[in-house]
């Protein structure tokens, strides 16, 4: 699997392209909350009914203002904590992430805030120095906590790879496989 072929972006406008059943529920509870064309309510958003789905979920919060937004992880599922090899809770965007990562990271998120729309893309993220990676499939879905504005996002993602035994650097875990030369 090539790097080119994991890193595909699609706004989601039915939910047909969904194939994960967890994908699915969480974006048709999503469509059932909309209101019009504004996104959810967060307090709309049910935590107890996603059960399953919490370890591989984050509530990812808008900060700063709607013309110059940075964006903060609020939450981190444990899946998604264990497998990164690091807890993101509390941390922004350009404490956690750097160069074209950072950028496609922060564009995206713009982008769902200005569309509205739920946006679901196929990543690869890198997990430490010898070349590991984690291939998911992630579904962003914006919500808001004032009923104008997008200033939260729910994200699930499902694990389709990870190369990888477990090692440590410092005070982190890194999933990766050391490459012989």
């Amino acid at each position: 699997m090539s790097n080119g072929d994991k890193n595909s972006t699609d706004t989601i406008l039915d939910g047909s392209e969904l194939t994960h059943p967890e994908h699915r529920a969480l974006f048709e509870h999503w469509m059932a909350h909309r209101r019009g064309d504004l996104v959810p309510l967060r307090s709309s958003f049910d935590p107890l009914a996603f059960h399953r789905s919490m370890p591989r979920m984050a509530i990812i919060e808008r900060g700063g203002s709607a013309d110059s937004p940075s964006f903060r992880y609020r939450l981190a599922g444990t899946e998604i904590v264990r497998r990164a090899g690091r807890d993101p809770t509390g941390m922004t965007f350009e404490e956690l992430y750097e160069g074209t990562y950072l950028e496609t990271a922060n564009r995206t998120y713009r982008e769902v805030m200005a569309s509205g729309q739920a946006h679901f893309s196929h990543r690869i993220y890198p997990t430490g120095k010898d070349a590991g990676y984690l291939y998911y499939d992630r579904l962003i879905l914006p919500y808001s906590s004032n009923g104008s504005e997008v200033d939260q996002f729910v994200l699930l993602i499902v694990v389709i790879e990870q190369d990888a035994p477990k090692q440590q650097a410092g005070s982190f875990s890194f999933f990766g496989r050391k490459r012989n030369a």
